[in-house]
């Protein structure tokens, strides 16, 4: 079984990454209990494999929610960071990975009124670049279809999409060396 992850602190201009907490409970209910958000997430289980509806229907559900991320990485297997902004630290929402090793799978997710702002695309830099300088040799994305906002921040992002088998949602991929799509 892996190591539990190491997860650093990490600020940019105007974000702030912090491991993510119980602290950060209420922000999550507020970011999990909107529906834009969800719209193009998958299902989401607890670290027990159960359901959690979404979007989330009270601060006990998103709990859950942050108690699968506290749990995963205690595993070694995955986090989440808290996307604070600003002076006054408001929780704009979570970016991490699903999945770490040689190929990391990474995700984000923000609060609608945070969106448009270049937030996502600064803390995703930070956040490429910690994974790649900790060994990862490739990242890669999913993307559902129809987030088009999302598909135009990751390929801003470096990543390039690439033929899923089967169909499904779509994948985008950045490797270390790519030069092209340097954080």
């Amino acid at each position: 079984m892996p190591d539990p992850v190491e997860i650093p602190a990490l600020e940019g201009r105007r974000v702030l990454l912090v491991p993510l907490s119980p602290a950060h409970s209420a922000g999550m209910y507020e970011m999990w209990r909107c529906p834009e958000v969800c719209a193009h997430s998958g299902p989401a289980l607890d670290r027990y494999g159960r359901a959690i509806p979404m979007p989330v229907r009270s601060p006990a559900d998103s709990d859950r929610l942050l108690d699968f991320w506290l749990d995963r990485a205690t595993a070694g297997t995955g986090f989440r960071w808290a996307v604070l902004e600003g002076e006054g630290a408001s929780f704009a929402g979570t970016i991490g990975f699903n999945a770490l090793g040689a190929c990391a799978e990474y995700a984000y997710h923000f609060v609608p009124v945070f969106w448009g702002q270049g937030l996502a695309a600064e803390a995703s830099r930070l956040a490429l670049a910690w994974v790649f300088e900790a060994g990862a040799a490739r990242v890669e994305a999913f993307i559902a279809p129809g987030n088009l906002r999302s598909v135009r921040l990751i390929e801003r992002l470096g990543f390039a999409e690439q033929p899923v088998e089967g169909g499904g949602v779509p994948r985008f991929v950045r490797d270390a060396d790519d030069v092209a799509g340097r954080v």
